[in-house]
């Protein structure tokens, strides 16, 4: 499991463009810790976001094939 910001590192982009990723739903991710409630302001942070191996290279291949 990789943290945004090794992703970001292994993709020469920044840790703002993963997240994006992630939201846009391009790059799949998990969710750990602290359960993050829909339409609830929690205080501090929702989670640690996690993103596979297997998910980083069907990412980089998806990206791949588009250039």
């Amino acid at each position: 499991m990789l943290r945004v910001k090794e992703v970001a590192s292994r993709l020469d982009v920044h840790p703002a463009t993963v997240y994006r990723w992630i939201k846009e739903g391009r790059l799949r991710s998990v969710r750990y810790g602290k359960p993050q409630v829909v339409g609830v302001e929690a205080e501090g942070a929702g989670g640690a976001i996690r993103v596979t191996e297997t998910a980083l290279t069907a990412f980089q291949g998806d990206v791949e094939q588009v250039a």
